[in-house]
Order: structure tokens, then C-alpha cells, then sequence
């Protein structure tokens, strides 16, 4: 075969003509096929960030629209207090004997609700109850 009127690459592409080129030869079509591929790959890196951030943009656009009155509706509005449950609020009392009936198991007929009182402020037994369980979680 001809390697004369053929270019680098060609000889280096071909696995018969190879061996007819020189270490410096060799080396400059390995660096050039190592160019090449280095170059097709960040190429198609670059172009699928950009795609991402376009597709980013576009759904997040989209999102905005609607978590903007989500957040606006979640935001709770400056109320009055409200006020404590009176014992004589016959259906909320209906409501939690129900409630502790339908817990325990037992007949809603024998419990009696004595006193109803909201409690008030950032440290609700609750509140406590929860801390508590967390940090008695941590412990080693």
C-alpha cells in the first residue's frame, strides 16, 4: 500500500500501515486522536450543561408561578388570640371524649371531661415531650 499521498491519521487509522510510521509519528497521532476525544467529550459535557440549564430555568419558571401563591397562602396572617374553650362548648367536649373513647378502647359513656383549658406559649407539654424523646435518642 501507498502511505506516500496518504495523510498522519489515515496511516495511524489503518492497522497495516501502523508500523510504517515513526515514534514521532506515532506520538503526534496519538495526541491528536487524544485532542479529538478530549474535545468531542467536553463539547458534549458543555452542551448537556446547557441543556440542564435551560431545562432548569424553564421548569423553575413554571414552579415559581405556582409556589409564590402557595407561599403567600401558607403565610399565616397576624390574628387575635383565640379564645380559651369554655367547659359549656358541648361539641368540643363531644369531640376529645370521642377521641379519648375511641384511644383507650373504653365506653365514651363513662369518661368525664372535667376541665378543657387551651395552653398557651412556646413550651406545650407536647413541645417538652418531643425534646425529651429527641435527645433521649442521641444519647450514646
Amino acid at each position: 500500500m501507498d502511505t506516500s499521498n496518504m495523510s498522519l491519521m489515515e496511516i495511524f487509522s489503518n492497522p497495516e500501515t501502523i508500523h510504517s510510521l515513526s515514534f514521532g509519528d506515532k506520538m503526534l497521532a496519538s495526541t491528536i486522536t487524544m485532542i479529538m476525544g478530549l474535545g468531542i467529550t467536553f463539547t458534549v459535557l458543555i452542551l448537556i450543561w446547557i441543556f440542564i440549564a435551560i431545562m432548569g430555568k424553564v421548569l423553575g419558571a413554571t414552579g415559581n408561578k405556582k409556589a409564590a401563591p402557595a407561599a403567600a397562602a401558607a403565610a399565616p396572617a397576624p390574628a387575635a388570640e383565640p379564645a380559651p374553650a369554655a367547659a359549656s362548648d358541648d361539641s368540643l367536649v363531644a369531640v376529645i371524649a370521642a377521641a379519648v373513647a375511641a384511644y383507650t378502647g373504653a365506653n365514651a359513656s363513662n369518661l368525664v371531661v372535667k376541665k378543657i383549658q387551651r395552653i398557651s406559649g412556646e413550651n406545650t407539654p407536647w413541645g417538652v415531650s418531643g425534646l425529651e424523646d429527641r435527645l433521649e435518642t442521641r444519647k450514646f
